[in-house]
């Protein structure tokens, strides 16, 4: 049984380390945030906050790269609910206290709390789940304050016996609501499109009964943490702001960050890919760097994670979460061309019709689609309207056939 009264007392003091090398001290008093370094060759707890440059920061609110894991919506809502009758004053110092050494990325923080770990789940018993109980609903009871996790969609971290490490949670369990009804599916069948095309992914399964879309986390390799860094962090905007900027930012800091051209074309493919499929959700945290921990060198893009077509639900707006050329509808050829040549991507039009024609054939032949046929047309459509074009660009990078495969869609 855990003791929840342990939470009763106002967490004011953090202590927080990189990788387990200690970085500094994050207080809170009088309604401000203060984050100190120990020395000036403290471990960095982001790229954006060196130490060399600078020793302390003062906020009024909690520093993006704390902030960044920090859960919104629907996990944010039921840990409150669990701890409310334990907890006078719920605030983000309290959700980073439990987060521990729990957390996406290297940072771990140390304070009052103790909380144990819950034990481990077998993998292919999640995914061929047949109790009475929602398998969420049991994840959501058993993980639910060891989750910080950002994002709205409900989701909980969790440990298992037979894939990787059991030093920390190593999967991550989606699933949808009533808003998004479906939304697990929808992710699996974009991720396995994702993996068509070679975009680089983290292993993922569905579970049997299409309940649970569950993700390995990449940012841990065997008993280690990866550093991990999104696009808010980087940018210095906090989540709110998430759905502020472009895309064409979104390349500015993976140059400014990597230094490397490759990572720029691979980030150019994500958002290639995401446009493809309708995905209108690409904010600015679904986007991360990684990087060691101990050398904080040659940070490179992570995998792609959260795709979903946005285009089959109601409620969405049908844009883009971003801007791109300045506007947030969804491009056609012609824009992502534009945008390609903007980055200096080598033959942008013959990747475009490697993803079209890869999407293509999963589209009429694969059996992602089965029982999902609103699916299979909304991606259809949001390819239809990718590989549209306006004639701006006469000159293509390859040869093109008189036919294509997508052709058919048109």
């Amino acid at each position: 049984m855990i003791d929840l009264n342990q939470l009763a007392q106002p967490i004011r003091t953090i202590d927080v380390t990189m990788g387990g090398a200690d970085s500094g001290r994050l207080i809170y008093e009088h309604g401000s945030y203060n984050f100190s370094y120990e020395a000036g060759d403290a471990a960095a707890v982001s790229l954006t906050m060196q130490p060399f440059n600078r020793l302390s920061y003062n906020a009024g609110r909690l520093l993006p790269i704390f902030e960044m894991n920090i859960p919104e919506g629907y996990v944010r809502y039921h840990i409150s609910e669990r701890l409310r009758r334990y907890v006078a004053n719920i605030n983000d110092m309290l959700f980073l206290a439990l987060q521990h050494e729990t957390g996406i990325g290297a940072l771990s923080y140390k304070s009052a709390i103790a909380l144990p770990p819950a034990g481990p789940e077998k993998l292919d018993e999640l995914l061929r789940w047949d109790h009475k109980e929602s398998a969420f609903q049991y994840l959501l009871n058993k993980y639910l304050l060891q989750t910080s996790i950002s994002g709205v969609q409900p989701k909980v971290m969790v440990s298992t016996e037979n894939r990787g490490t059991l030093l920390y949670p190593n999967l991550i369990a989606k699933t949808g609501d009533e808003e998004f009804p479906r939304l697990a599916e929808n992710e699996f069948i974009c991720m396995s499109l994702a993996r068509a095309c070679g975009l680089p992914v983290a292993d993922f399964w569905l579970s049997d009964n299409k309940e649970l879309f569950i993700m390995e986390r990449f940012d841990i390799q065997q008993d280690t943490r990866l550093a991990m860094e999104d696009f808010c962090v980087l940018s210095g905007r906090h989540a709110e702001h998430k759905y502020s900027g472009s895309y064409e930012t979104g390349a500015k800091i993976v140059s400014l960050f990597t230094r490397d051209h490759a990572q720029v074309d691979r980030y150019w493919r994500y958002v290639l890919f995401s446009c493809m499929v309708g995905n209108g959700d690409a904010h600015l945290k679904n986007f991360s760097l990684l990087y060691s921990d101990t050398t904080r060198q040659h940070p490179v893009l992570s995998p792609l994670y959260d795709v979903v077509n946005t285009q089959i639900y109601p409620s969405t707006d049908n844009q883009l979460a971003l801007k791109l050329n300045r506007q947030k509808a969804f491009p056609n050829r012609d824009t992502l061309l534009k945008f390609a040549r903007e980055l200096k991507i080598v033959k942008p039009l013959q990747v475009m019709e490697q993803f079209a024609d890869i999407l293509t054939d999963s589209l009429y032949s694969s059996e992602l689609f089965q029982g999902f046929p609103a699916l299979r047309q909304a991606i259809a459509q949001s390819l239809t309207r990718s590989m549209a074009t306006d004639n701006l660009f006469l000159t293509s990078d390859v040869k093109r056939p008189k036919k294509r495969k997508t052709d058919r869609l048109l």
